[in-house]
């Protein structure tokens, strides 16, 4: 019954914006607001709430990948204007039901290659990481167990360090350890090793001083083979907290909006209906 709700109504929006209806004009902000609002006035009162919806849809859309965060409004609304320069109320819909569907379906691909590679890379086993400072200098302690069929030769993890007590959360980062180059040899399928190596990235200057109650996670999310290409990677394009957020938004404004669905072609209607009767 929902879906049947929200086709009606994506149907209502694009069968009463004909063809030589309003259009965008994204030649400025003036003129894109004021082209948008006769979009807006030359359909049903019940239909133009849907109208902003998809406006406002598409400026969380077009709101990923913005490089800088001074101006951004004004960088996606130039975006907008610019993609939808020349539309009517039928092609805004359809450009905005292809947008969303490809961008739930590029982060769901993500998801699946992220997912993927951390179920294979379970069997490179970390046990018992350890934090510490050696003369100003943090430092991890990793033994590692791989249970992979492949000869590793640079593994990367992510690390999270917590207070223990009260339990909190202080920091998280990338690292990864270049096996060829530091031990002279790679890890081989079965093998184990204990590791210790300085974290040098900026991040681990805010760890607290008082080793003693901090406790460090660690799980690995690449390894590379030979030449260091990637055997399993969910690191170089993870899925991250802020994909999946953006996910489920997107999945929300695209059920909330509705799709667009085809009108239906009068005369194939008519030649479907006579070719029905004829079996009858």
């Amino acid at each position: 019954m929902v879906r049947l709700i929200l086709f009606l109504t994506s149907y209502a929006l694009v069968s009463t914006a004909c063809e030589s209806g309003p259009t965008v004009d994204g030649t400025d902000a003036e003129t894109f607001d004021a082209s948008i609002a006769a979009i807006k006035a030359a359909l049903p009162e019940e239909d133009q709430e849907q109208i902003d919806e998809v406006m406002e849809a598409f400026e969380y859309l077009y709101s990923d990948n913005v490089i800088s965060s001074l101006n951004a409004s004004e960088a996606i609304r130039n975006r907008i204007q610019s993609r939808l320069d020349g539309m009517d109320a039928r092609e805004i819909f359809a450009e905005w039901t292809d947008r969303v569907d490809k961008a739930i379906e590029s982060l769901e691909a993500k998801k699946e290659n992220t997912d993927s590679a951390m179920e294979n890379l379970k069997d490179v086993r970390v046990r018992g990481p350890e934090y510490y400072v050696q003369r100003g200098q943090s430092v991890v302690k990793i033994n590692i167990h791989n249970r992979t069929d492949h000869t590793i030769s640079r593994v990367y993890f992510r690390g999270t360090l917590w207070r223990k007590q009260p339990r909190k959360w202080l920091l998280e980062d990338d690292f990864n350890y270049n096996i060829r180059r530091t031990e002279g040899k790679n890890l081989g399928p079965g093998d184990r090793a204990e590791w210790n190596f300085a974290l040098l990235s900026p991040v681990w200057k805010r760890a607290p001083e008082d080793v003693d109650n901090l406790s460090l996670s660690v799980i690995v999310t690449r390894i590379d083979g030979g030449q260091e290409q990637p055997i399993y990677d969910a690191f170089t394009d993870r899925f991250t907290t802020k994909d999946s957020r953006r996910l489920r938004r997107l999945v929300s404004l695209k059920e909330s909006i509705g799709t667009l669905e085809p009108e239906p072609d009068p005369e194939e209607t008519s030649q479907s209906h006579g070719r029905t009767s004829n079996l009858n």
